[in-house]
């Protein structure tokens, strides 16, 4: 293998394809970096087994060849580029890769490299969106997800269409965010992506730009762009029916500036216990915080809403409720209740493609 290849381009490859290896140290050649020529395209890839990554870049191909180095060595030596604006010249001689710069040459041993996985198929498309819509749907709720694979069908993001729109859902049965975006591009899916690798999964594509593919091949959900594919492996299982949740109506209404609450609850974490209890009193145009830590002390904070309906009294874990405002579009919240000891509704005045929901704590 010999190659010529841009600094900035090789290295930016390297290092997006590089998220997707292992991160359990037992499992060395899972930690690896799978390089292999084919005149003037080198194809990057790297796996955990759970999901896979491969990127294709254009090279000035001298000699075909493949190799496998190990990744952290790589990814270290990598990081002590002073400028990306280089020229790298590579190759693999007696086993050994070799990176000649401007400042001097780099020799790391490689391993063997014929038991390396390949990539999955693709199978089937699904459809094709927007990188960012992609981002929008993932980013939004994932943070929502179990973390516990005790029930992995909620330790995951639940993507999927219906009623002309495209779904994402993330829950760990004590709050729950749902992200909607028009499915203009008709795509049909339904597919459970585990939450412990959507990280990865949004530092991957935000390197992409344009449209990406969507297709599924039995256990496997892949995003393909013009130069990379990822694939992931897809829970099995169900997730629960959470629309049931949703009532037909709402006995209350509460419009709250959404840098007010912010700042309240912010103020009531410092008086958390043990299950982060937040009083929440819903009343004509107030709602009152209230936070008590007995070694502590406690705050009682009251903020101007706009209200119709009944009075509502309800306490709260106050992280959970602070979490979700980060992810909320605008400057006023609309909160909406039905009956006591169901969940609060939270969704923007300027943008309601984002909901929120909150389960009480039991008194």
């Amino acid at each position: 293998m010999k190659f010529e290849c841009k600094g900035e381009m090789f290295i930016k490859s390297i290092q997006q394809v590089a998220k997707a290896r292992s991160k359990v140290q037992s499992k060395n050649y899972l930690q690896d970096i799978h390089l292999q020529l084919d005149e003037h395209l080198l194809t990057i890839r790297a796996t955990n087994l759970e999901i896979f990554c491969e990127k294709s870049i254009a090279v000035k191909g001298i000699s075909n060849g493949v190799c496998l180095i190990q990744g952290e060595t790589l990814l270290r030596i990598l990081s002590t580029f002073q400028t990306l604006d280089v020229t790298l010249a590579c190759e693999v001689i007696e086993g050994v890769f070799t990176i000649t710069n401007p400042q001097g040459v780099i020799e790391i041993k490689t391993t063997t490299y014929e038991d390396f996985p390949t990539l999955p198929q693709q199978g089937d498309v699904v459809g094709v969106l927007d990188k960012n819509q992609v981002n929008s749907l993932l980013r939004e709720v994932h943070f929502c997800a179990a973390t516990t694979e005790i029930k992995p069908e909620i330790a995951s993001v639940f993507l999927f269409s219906k009623d002309k729109n495209l779904y994402a859902v993330a829950t760990d049965s004590y709050r729950l965010a749902e992200k909607t975006i028009p499915n203009i591009n008709n795509i049909e899916c339904s597919v459970l992506l585990p939450q412990k690798h959507i990280t990865d999964i949004l530092q991957i594509l935000n390197e992409e730009e344009g449209d990406i593919t969507l297709s599924k091949y039995e256990g496997i959900f892949s995003f393909t762009s013009e130069h990379l594919t990822l694939s992931i492996h897809t829970i099995l299982g169900n997730f629960p029916d959470y629309q049931q949740l949703f009532p037909k109506e709402f006995t209350t209404e509460v419009s709250v500036p959404k840098n007010a609450l912010q700042k309240a609850l912010t103020l009531t974490t410092f008086f958390n216990e043990t299950y982060s209890k937040v009083e929440c009193v819903f009343t004509e145009n107030k709602l009152t915080l209230h936070s008590k830590n007995e070694s502590v002390g406690q705050v009682t904070h009251t903020i101007d809403t706009k209200k119709t309906g009944d009075d509502v009294q309800v306490t709260y874990n106050n992280k959970y409720f602070l979490d979700a405002l980060s992810h909320i579009q605008g400057e006023t919240l609309v909160c909406k209740f039905s009956t006591p000891n169901r969940p609060m509704f939270i969704t923007s005045k300027e943008d309601i493609s984002f909901t929120y929901l909150l389960m009480p704590l039991n008194r």
